[in-house]
């Protein structure tokens, strides 16, 4: 696998995440009944390897590809003081 294809994984993921992270949060913001305490924990979980996945892998990315994974790790942790916030 080539550095631009890993990047490319990494950075799919942390989107992938970040999708499901906001939709737990949402559930978790309407109150919604089958909202699970474990699975939004393991949201938050997830959203937190992914960040640390990206730092790791922005040392060897080129300038643009480091100004996106800077972008995608604002908004991890934006939506990770959300979700703290909301506890």
């Amino acid at each position: 696998m080539t550095e631009h294809e890993s990047l490319e994984m990494f950075l799919n993921r942390a989107k992938q995440v970040i999708d499901h992270a906001t939709e737990q949060n949402e559930l978790y913001n309407r109150q919604e009944p089958q909202i699970d305490a474990a699975i939004y924990s393991s949201a938050q979980q997830q959203l937190e390897e992914a960040y640390l996945d990206l730092q790791k892998v922005s040392n060897s990315a080129t300038p643009q590809q480091r100004e996106e994974i800077q972008r995608i790790m604002a908004q991890i942790l934006q939506l990770q003081s959300d979700m703290i916030i909301n506890e």
